[in-house]
């Protein structure tokens, strides 16, 4: 009897777990029914797929700010040929212009897949890839991963079980079908002096045709480390810089870097490449980074003898750009 009563526990348990897997499984991977395009929403800034197929909808400013409709604006997928919607984006609340509030948009080259993220003041809320399909789309969770990742390894460094932090997650999405993700933490964003504060750098790659993750880790890192990061994954830093001598020459919407001169721009990408070159040697293992140091010692030879000033910033662009791509 004994015996018999045991096997009909453990028979018991594993249909529970089988039933909790499968609501994990339900619950990190959903498809979305189609609708009508919802009135008073507009297609996101850069939110388009480079097919020019699909966007993301957010509600206007104006409707949000006029109707009194400031929380609970979900996102929805939407196909711009046809302006029907391919249903809701679960985790999103996010209205045109919000302030300290963010939603981006990052498309695979075959326009087959996206990333949605949603951002709060100092980290992100949630994170998703959307596939479409036909006339709805399968939306898969990533988000969850990557921040427990990070808030496990705080608190197993802070001694303490309630440590978290405010994330901040970088992609790079590429024609194999494989999301990497690079993701910084802090639970101090705000800088208190007051505030012992940690610092954890994730990195993953998501396989998104079997919805899984193939790499994760995560490694407690020092404040230097996490700036340099941070400035090293900036991929487009390129597009927010320009050489302006009159504000005249600004464009009226750009928010990047403005400098007087070439000389000026020069300076401000040989800071940057410092900040990429000291993230390569904290990521890269010691063997392969002496290497990269090697040619980092023959390349500023070629850079300090260039002339002028914007051959110089070419050459450091270039140059960036190669040690960025190390980190993937």
């Amino acid at each position: 009897m004994k015996l018999v009563t045991v096997l009909t526990v453990r028979r018991t348990w594993r249909v529970l777990i089988l039933r909790f897997a499968l609501t994990l499984s339900i619950t990190a991977l959903r498809t979305v029914a189609a609708g009508d395009w919802p009135q008073n929403y507009i297609a996101h800034k850069d939110s388009d797929s480079p097919d020019g197929r699909y966007a993301v909808l957010v509600l206007s400013k104006k409707a949000a700010i006029d109707q009194d409709q400031t929380e609970g604006n979900t996102a929805y997928l939407a196909n711009l040929q046809t302006r029907q919607t391919l249903g809701e984006i679960t985790g999103t609340d996010y209205f045109e212009g919000q302030n300290h509030r963010d939603l981006s948009v990052a498309w695979s080259p075959d326009s087959k897949w996206c990333v949605v993220t949603d951002w709060g003041r100092f980290g992100f809320a949630s994170s998703s890839i959307l596939e479409p399909k036909d006339s709805g789309f399968t939306q898969t969770d990533i988000g969850e991963r990557i921040q427990k990742s990070l808030n496990s390894l705080m608190q197993k460094r802070s001694h303490d079980p309630e440590m978290s932090g405010e994330a901040t997650p970088y992609f790079r999405l590429s024609s194999d079908r494989k999301l990497r993700v690079r993701a910084l933490t802090s639970n101090n964003p705000k800088q208190f002096e007051d505030v012992k504060t940690y610092y954890a750098l994730f990195q993953g790659t998501f396989d998104v045709e079997s919805k899984k993750w193939v790499t994760t880790d995560a490694r407690s890192i020092n404040s230097a480390q996490a700036d340099s990061l941070e400035s090293a994954y900036q991929d487009n830093f390129a597009k927010h810089m320009i050489v302006a001598a009159h504000s005249e020459q600004v464009p009226e919407d750009f928010n990047g870097s403005v400098f007087s001169s070439e000389e000026e721009k020069a300076d401000a990408l040989d800071r940057m490449i410092n900040d990429v070159y000291h993230a390569v040697g904290f990521v890269l293992p010691p063997d392969r980074f002496a290497k990269i140091k090697e040619e980092q010692i023959t390349w500023l030879k070629t850079r300090d003898a260039a002339h002028p000033a914007e051959e110089k910033s070419k050459l450091t662009d270039k140059r960036i750009r190669i040690l960025q791509d190390l980190l993937w």
